[in-house]
């Protein structure tokens, strides 16, 4: 219900309202280190009860503990930055929306988590199909409408829709239902048809690499997946030269930016690789322009996850990055094969998004910080190794 009310359907509301206002307005009067206190309590409350499900087993021990490496980043402080209430109150925030997730997970076992996030995207669907062809909350690169949702902004959507399909596709195979069958067929051809018109072609990249190697995983149809590897591509190639005709002067500026982008936040992280600039502070440091446009204007983040912790946080944010990697791998192999590909194929097809641009962890990112931590959080409980409900064989 939290979810459902904060995070898909309120942005007809909130959408207007941004992270500035909110903390500038709304927070103004509460003492910032209060805040944080009480956030970073909340915190440590609900990691201390999953710590406990966590300690059986050491990989998902070292795995749990990242989330509170991650966390705590945003009270680092390298020397002679300073430190504002803003960014404390910045830092609560992000610890209650990752509190969310971790208690989402608790509720719920991984199964029924997976239902969640399939309900909640085949919801932000309807409401992105509806809005799209009524002309409403469409963002415009050049000549290309672009669906934005209940959001406003695509960025939201596609995410959303490239964490549900994979769950959708392993659910598909875990039901026995007509009913319930034909529901996920549904829902995953009104995901798709979303996830086309948000017109991402990063996010289309890394469905394209997660479904087909999901098909041929779990129902070893190998010609099948080849035919959807195929598919994915072609389209792709489709959506580029839309994207291409939509510029006036037909050229792929975004990409072109982005490379600008990804040089300036090496450049960054080469002059502060030691200790890095500190969370959610890499945008004040971006003082270059590209084709007269300030870029720090245009992104927040050097647009690759990776990148974007080696520059906040120097070189122990590239380690942290490569053992959240290990740490996850690790524990897929224990998994049952529903959970492994579901919960799997989606952190798989964000992480080849996080190729392209930043996902979570921060402020903006409310709702991926939230479904991530679900995520990441469902698959330490017991019950994705030794739920009876999911031990069965798959059939097609």
């Amino acid at each position: 219900m939290w979810l459902l009310v904060g995070y898909v359907l309120p942005y007809t509301v909130w959408h207007r309202l941004s992270a500035r206002a909110l903390l500038e307005n709304a927070l103004r009067d509460a003492p910032p280190l209060a805040t944080l206190g009480l956030a970073g309590g909340l915190f440590t409350a609900v990691w201390w009860l999953f710590r406990r499900d966590a300690q059986a087993d050491s990989w998902a021990f070292a795995l749990w503990l990242m989330l509170a490496v991650w966390a705590s980043a945003y009270l680092f402080d390298p020397p002679g930055r300073g430190y504002t209430g803003v960014e404390a109150v910045r830092c609560a925030l992000v610890l209650n929306m990752a509190t969310v997730g971790m208690l989402v997970a608790r509720l719920l076992k991984p199964v029924n988590l997976m239902q969640v996030v399939v309900a909640l995207a085949s919801v932000q669907a309807v409401y992105a199909l509806w809005y799209y062809f009524a002309g409403r909350n469409l963002f415009y690169t050049h000549a290309v409408a672009r669906a934005g949702g209940t959001f406003g902004t695509p960025v939201h959507v596609y995410i959303l829709m490239m964490l549900a399909l994979p769950m959708a596709l392993a659910l598909l195979g875990r039901h026995r239902s007509r009913w319930a069958r034909a529901g996920l067929w549904i829902a995953m051809a009104v995901m798709l048809g979303t996830l086309w018109l948000t017109y991402s072609r990063s996010a289309w990249l890394a469905t394209g690499v997660a479904i087909p190697l999901m098909v041929w995983s779990l129902w070893q149809r190998r010609r099948l997946a080849i035919a959807l590897a195929v598919f994915f591509a072609l389209t792709l190639a489709g959506m580029y030269l839309l994207r291409l005709a939509g510029h006036p002067q037909f050229q792929d500026t975004t990409a072109e930016a982005r490379v600008e982008v990804w040089r300036m936040g090496w450049e960054l992280f080469a002059r502060h690789w030691l200790w890095g600039v500190g969370a959610d502070h890499v945008r004040l440091q971006y003082t270059s322009t590209w084709r007269g446009y300030a870029v720090s204007t245009w992104y927040g983040a050097p647009e690759n996850q990776l990148l974007l912790w080696l520059c906040e946080r120097g070189i122990w944010g590239g380690a942290l990055g490569i053992m959240v990697v290990m740490a996850l791998w690790r524990r897929f192999r224990e998994l049952s094969p529903p959970l492994r590909w579901g919960m799997g194929g989606a952190l798989l097809a964000l992480g080849v998004l996080s190729m392209f641009q930043s996902v979570f962890g921060r402020v903006e990112e409310g709702m991926e910080t939230v479904l991530v931590t679900a995520i990441w959080s469902a698959i330490l409980r017991k019950e994705a190794t030794s739920d009876e409900a999911l031990s069965g064989v798959l059939t097609t």
